[in-house]
C-alpha cells in the first residue's frame, strides 16, 4: 500500500523534477522498508517495552550508569562476593555499602533560608500592578 502511494508522489512530482525510473519491484521495495522502518520506529518509542529497552540497554550504558553487559556484571559481583542472589533478585551482600552507594548518588538538597528583615523579597507581579 506504501509503495503504491509512493508511486503516486512520484508521479507528482515527476512534472516539477522530470522523469524518475520507478516500476512496480522498486515501489514494493521502498514500501517494504518503510513499513519495517515505521514499526520498529513505533515499537522503541511509543510501547513500555521499546521505551525500556532504549532507556536500559541504549541510554544508560551510553552515559557510564550501567554497564552494557549488564548480566556479567551482575555475575562477577555475585563471584566476588558483592551480591547475593535470591531467586531473580540480586541484593548487596553489605547494607554499608548499600547505603553509601545510596548517599552517593542522591541529588544535594539546598534548604531555603527564611526571608529575614535584610533579604530581598520576591514579590508577585499581581500585587505591584
Amino acid at each position: 500500500m506504501v509503495g503504491l502511494g509512493s508511486m503516486a508522489v512520484v508521479g507528482l512530482v515527476e512534472t516539477v523534477t522530470g522523469p524518475v525510473v520507478w516500476n512496480l519491484t522498486a515501489s514494493l521495495k521502498l514500501g517494504l522498508i518503510s513499513g519495517l522502518g515505521g514499526a520498529l520506529g513505533y515499537a522503541l518509542s511509543l510501547t513500555a517495552w521499546g521505551q525500556w529497552a532504549v532507556f536500559s540497554r541504549i541510554w544508560l550504558p551510553l552515559t557510564g550508569r550501567l554497564p552494557w553487559a549488564v548480566v556479567t556484571f551482575l555475575e562477577d559481583a555475585y563471584q566476588r562476593g558483592v551480591l547475593r542472589q535470591a531467586g531473580a533478585v540480586y541484593q548487596f551482600r553489605h547494607a554499608r555499602l548499600q547505603g553509601h552507594l545510596a548517599r552517593a548518588y542522591r541529588s544535594p538538597h539546598v534548604p531555603k533560608q527564611p526571608a529575614g528583615p535584610g533579604s530581598p523579597r520576591l514579590t508577585d507581579e499581581s500585587e505591584s500592578a
